[in-house]
């Protein structure tokens, strides 16, 4: 028997698919952020939600991991929003080579007033749902971001491989 296209399941891929395509346009990301006064691009909004929901600073090759994309990628975005004074980068006391990555109070400010406009658009459509529903609603995303977040990780890169044991004598 064919699949339905009128299946729940496959309404909800079209709907998240849809809501990501909408939430990631250009236009719609300009008026949010036009409408809470701050000018951040949208990877760079996402890295700040990183380190904000972070408790403690992060190295580069973290937030990457956790936003799924390179480390280069947050490399140029961190320079941008630290020239912004929204992230704060300082020397890893534990390895001098790398860096930990915060967000600063300003940064923390403007990922909160992001989240208010993002809550205040949602709760204005979704004014008719239910406390319940909304659970319900947030639960089958939080499962879907999980899911595609553990499916795309990138395997923690190999060990060197150990040293032969040394030889001892003359």
């Amino acid at each position: 028997m064919p699949h339905s296209p009128d299946a729940p399941l496959d309404r909800l891929v079209r709907a998240v698919t849809s809501l990501s395509y909408a939430l990631g346009r250009s236009r719609v990301h300009e008026e949010l952020t036009a409408s809470v006064g701050v000018t951040v691009e949208r990877p760079e909004i996402a890295l700040l939600r990183v380190l904000y929901a972070s408790p403690e600073p992060l190295r580069v090759t973290d937030v990457a991991a956790r936003l799924l994309v390179r480390s280069p990628h947050v490399t140029r975005q961190v320079a941008r929003l630290e020239a912004a004074g929204l992230v704060r980068r300082v020397p890893d006391a534990l390895d001098h080579r790398t860096h930990l990555l915060s967000t600063t109070a300003h940064g923390r400010q403007v990922v909160d007033r992001i989240d208010q406009g993002m809550r205040d658009t949602f709760r204005a459509t979704l004014q008719d749902m239910t406390d319940g529903q909304l659970a319900d609603a947030a639960e089958v995303m939080e499962r879907l971001a999980a899911d595609a977040a553990a499916r795309y990780e990138e395997p923690p890169p190999a060990a060197p491989p150990a040293a032969p044991p040394a030889r001892g004598g003359p």
